[in-house]
């Protein structure tokens, strides 16, 4: 716990309140030490914010606690930003298809367009944060049960699995919708960036034509970290040398190894079967249909190892079921979370 001695907590509580209930949304501040040092402009300053329920107010009881794990270009601002959220949580304890639980949103926004959620000194140590810092921090500042649940869309669900697969026991269940990076696709892992934009570039804003090279180079910062490579302080799976472009193999292998995590199943499938609960969904027309082969090829590969869990392909794309229309984090993510926070 001598991690949580280096924090400097600044506590304030939002006004924001639910119309249907006294639940309160409330925010603080940790000052990281594990994403400090870092060398790409990160803020180590984090502003976690916190659902507590009506109830959390008239007694002493603990409660178990979800964690949210946002995407890329997204925040947990945005995340409550709207109301919806607190509202749709707060109907949900009411209808009793949610125990009383505390939400945790976390905050994983940085330079560019977000966290990749590594372990990289260079551009911040995100699982030590959310681990030794985040987490922690919850269990000391509020009345929490050992009860956990971890939830995220996008790269926050890869988060998901992958504290699951490296934490075990961090979470009881895991609900990871439409995750990222859990294989290779049907295209080449690099055949969609500007590789020489990104070669060539010296900040953030001559990647914004191109997604792709955004996105690709936060995840070299994260899993191909390199301290002597400025402006990004990241190696690249394809370099430019004199005029051509040349795929690095070593940096295509590393990459493979250390981000996917079809990759890293078989050392810790034993962790995952730990879980009481675990599901993944995604999208049928994602953009990017390398997201939902990759998910098909996961599922099978969890199944060839053993680990039980569920998985739904269904209609619709990476984001538009979630939130809205048949609002899926209503209709199935809260009653598979509320299953396994009551047993």
């Amino acid at each position: 716990m001598r991690h949580i001695a280096a924090l400097i907590l600044c506590y304030c509580c939002c006004v924001a309140q639910s119309q249907a209930a006294n639940s309160r949304i409330e925010e603080f501040t940790i000052t990281s030490t594990a994403l400090s040092g870092n060398l790409i402009g990160l803020n180590p300053d984090r502003n976690i914010r916190v659902y507590l329920p009506a109830s959390y107010a008239k007694g002493k009881k603990r409660y178990p606690v979800i964690y949210y794990f946002h995407s890329l270009g997204w925040s947990n601002e945005k995340f409550f930003a709207d109301g919806n959220v607190q509202r749709t949580v707060d109907d949900a304890i009411r209808s009793k298809t949610l125990i009383d639980c505390i939400l945790v949103a976390g905050d994983f926004t940085g330079p560019g367009l977000g966290s990749f959620y590594s372990n990289a000194a260079s551009s911040g140590r995100w699982m030590d944060h959310i681990t030794r810092e985040l987490i922690p921090t919850i269990d000391q500042r509020f009345r929490t049960t050992a009860t956990r649940a971890a939830v995220g869309d996008m790269i926050g669900a890869y988060a998901a699995i992958k504290l699951a697969m490296d934490y075990p026991g961090l979470f009881g269940s895991v609900y990871a919708m439409h995750p990222f990076g859990t294989a290779t696709g049907e295209t080449l892992l690099h055949s969609r960036p500007d590789w020489q934009q990104m070669n060539l570039a010296q900040n953030w804003k001559d990647l914004e034509s191109n997604i792709y090279s955004r996105v690709f180079m936060l995840m070299a910062q994260a899993y191909l970290p390199n301290p002597d490579k400025p402006p990004f302080y990241a190696d690249l799976m394809v370099e430019l040398q004199g005029d051509k472009l040349v795929v690095n193999a070593n940096n295509v292998a590393r990459l493979q190894q250390d981000f996917l995590l079809d990759a890293r199943l078989p050392s810790r499938a034993n962790n995952l079967r730990q879980l009481k609960g675990f599901k993944m969904d995604w999208g049928r027309y994602d953009e990017n249909p390398d997201h939902v082969y990759a998910n098909q090829k996961f599922t099978r590969m969890l199944d060839d190892y053993g680990v039980n869990h569920q998985a739904e392909e269904y209609s619709g794309n990476a984001w538009n079921q979630y939130w809205q229309g048949e609002e899926r984090f209503k209709n199935e993510v809260i009653p598979f979370l509320n299953f396994y926070l009551s047993h």
